[in-house]
């Protein structure tokens, strides 16, 4: 696979690896290794370790984060062959017809001002991938080093949070255009990484009834509220994906509960609805059986109170990963996302 320069490649050498007249999503493994099993060819994959080095394979992407409960280090994406569009120490990048993937990273240390680094990162790719024809900003991972650091107008996430919003309001992005997102602490000394899916095709955004937009917060959760949609469907020809941001034990605007038990099941309940809500929505479409899902917990202790309930309401092991993660709310233990198939071809007509 030979590298493009990221933001040089032709519309031509990229309908060669499109997936037809109808765009096709890249599918989640929750893989046992780096390969997708019984699957197609990687488009790319998340290998989960806490040294950040970074191999030469240009479609895996490194995320500083430890796996728990002796769970594979690798997240596999299948799907179209891949264009190669970057590869340093900073920005890589694959690409097909119908989406590109970009995995940027920056050093950061106790001296550095969150709100640039951010604003760096966003701002070195997000102009790129609009030029590049894929305008729609569906799913952005950010892995933000020490985000409970500081306190007030000053904790690190806060500082995410400005640096995140300014990149976005560059773009002139109304909220309704924000993507799916998680936000969630990887351990000081780590590089801030941010991994972007985007598409050609236009998403649809959902909230969630139980909980305030995240965008509306109040003004208590800083001046800056996380600018991102509870959930994002992205139509494709078979039928479409369901992308569920990083949910949490938050009912209207505030964190509920402190034991680790109650806060998961207030969190399954926000992703219990946040599927209902994509039938109200969208009458007709359904979500179906096939959901990936990560689970992100402050404290490894965590994982032998909650690993049997999320095997009984999520899945088993080829269905969820946990990884060790600090929540964006210092009092927050438990942190879910998902990647679920939609059952209907009908999703492309209400998107």
């Amino acid at each position: 696979m030979a590298a493009t320069q990221f933001g040089s490649i032709s519309d031509s050498r990229l309908r060669q690896v499109g997936g037809g007249p109808e765009p096709v999503s890249p599918q989640l493994y929750a893989a046992r290794d780096g390969a997708a099993p019984g699957g197609p060819d990687p488009f790319f994959r998340l290998q989960f370790h806490t040294d950040g080095i970074q191999g030469d394979d240009a479609t895996v992407f490194c995320v500083p984060l430890r796996p728990l409960g002796g769970g594979s280090p690798w997240e596999t994406w299948a799907g179209p062959e891949p264009i190669e569009l970057a590869l340093d120490d900073d920005i890589r990048a694959v690409a097909s017809a119908d989406h590109v993937v970009v995995h940027a990273r920056k050093a950061v240390g106790p001296d550095t001002d969150m709100t640039e680094a951010t604003l760096a990162v966003y701002g070195g790719v997000l102009q790129r991938i609009r030029d590049l024809g894929y305008s729609n900003l569906v799913r952005i991972w950010n892995f933000v080093p020490d985000i409970n650091g500081g306190s007030g107008d000053d904790e690190i996430y806060t500082r995410f949070n400005r640096g995140r919003a300014a990149a976005f309001d560059r773009l002139g992005l109304h909220p309704r255009q924000f993507p799916a997102a998680t936000g969630v602490g990887c351990p000081a000394g780590a590089p801030l990484t941010v991994v972007i899916l985007a598409s050609r095709s236009e998403p649809l955004a959902i909230e969630n009834p139980r909980q305030v937009s995240a965008y509306h917060y109040p003004r208590q959760y800083g001046p800056w509220p996380p600018a991102f949609a509870r959930a994002m469907i992205l139509p494709d020809r078979d039928g479409g994906k369901l992308y569920i941001s990083g949910t949490a034990s938050i009912v209207g605007h505030e964190s509920q509960h402190r034991d680790i038990e109650a806060q998961l099941q207030e969190t399954l309940a926000n992703l219990d609805q946040l599927m209902e809500t994509v039938g109200a929505r969208l009458p007709g479409v359904a979500v179906g059986p096939r959901r990936i899902w990560r689970v992100y917990l402050r404290d490894p202790a965590d994982l032998m109170h909650v690993e049997a309930e999320v095997a009984r309401r999520l899945g088993g092991n080829d269905s969820v990963v946990f990884l060790q993660a600090d929540i964006c709310r210092r009092e927050l233990r438990v942190e879910v996302e998902g990647v679920c198939e939609l059952t209907t071809a009908s999703v492309r007509s209400h998107a």
